[in-house]
């Protein structure tokens, strides 16, 4: 049986979107020194830029994170990331599997670009991936700094769920 990844990255960004629906906006763009002065709404920023970079390179069959708009609306209105998950997970549920080229860069010079052979499922595993790093550095915040209640799976990679499940900490 396989798992349906676009399912799994909808449920992911449905999650994001259940806390983003009751965290206070104060809370959503205050900055912390916990978070080495970023906010809650810039870690949702980063994150949805990544699945709209995907999004966008998609219709053109090229991905380039390193071009993501940085928009600054979304880690200061969480409403603004609402409508923005919304349209995410309406994309992903109609989206094909296709093959896409994905480029980018690590040296300082934008004329040193890597471009390799991927796949919408690929790249969904990847920002899957991103998403859940970047939860558990927002439930980190939402936790310690204003003591929001998240569900033990928030910001918890799978297997780490499958691990714990096997073993039993003391």
């Amino acid at each position: 049986m396989s798992i349906n990844i676009k399912s799994v990255a909808s449920g992911t960004l449905s999650q994001l979107a259940d806390f983003i629906t009751v965290i206070d906006n104060q809370h959503y763009i205050a900055t912390s020194d916990l978070l080495l002065g970023s906010s809650i709404g810039q870690h949702v920023r980063h994150i949805l830029e990544f699945y709209n970079c995907l999004k966008e390179g998609y219709a053109i069959q090229k991905v380039n994170y390193d071009l993501r708009k940085r928009d600054l609306a979304v880690e200061q209105d969480k409403m603004v990331a609402l409508l923005l998950i919304a349209d995410l997970i309406q994309w992903m549920q109609t989206a094909e599997p296709v093959a896409l080229m994905l480029e980018g860069s690590y040296e300082a010079e934008e004329n040193q670009v890597f471009s390799i052979l991927s796949h919408l499922e690929r790249e969904l595993v990847y920002n899957i991936e991103h998403t859940i790093h970047h939860m558990a550095i927002i439930k980190i915040a939402a936790v310690n700094l204003h003591h929001y209640e998240l569900p033990a799976d928030f910001g918890v990679a799978s297997s780490t769920l499958k691990h714990r499940t096997q073993y039993v900490y003391s």
